[in-house]
């Protein structure tokens, strides 16, 4: 999961276009990112994994995101992820990602 960030370097997730980024500790969620970053994400089941509100397309390093779990799995099929979406409230951090949601 490590592949995307230098030795003793912090994982960045860039939220676009809104041209914020924030350093996150490694395993962290794409949600709690953006939560440390105020960038708004939408979600109705406070990160259970059950609702879909939070999808965001991922622009740049997919391969840094943590395997999709099988809850998360089940709800990218129950709401139709494209492959370049994830679940934020689900999906780790490992090394530096973009991603964008069609709301900002």
């Amino acid at each position: 999961m490590s592949a995307g960030k230098a030795p003793g370097k912090l994982p960045t997730v860039e939220f676009a276009p809104l041209g914020r980024t924030k350093e996150v500790k490694e395993g962290v969620t794409i949600i709690a990112a953006a939560n440390r970053a105020d960038v708004p994400i939408g979600q109705s089941c406070g990160g259970d994994g059950i609702c879909g509100w939070c999808r965001v397309k991922v622009l740049h390093g997919m391969e840094n995101l943590s395997a999709p779990t099988s809850l998360e799995r089940q709800l990218m099929t129950a709401c139709a992820f494209a492959p370049d979406e994830r679940a934020a409230c689900l999906a780790k951090v490992g090394g530096d990602i973009t991603v964008t949601t069609g709301y900002w």
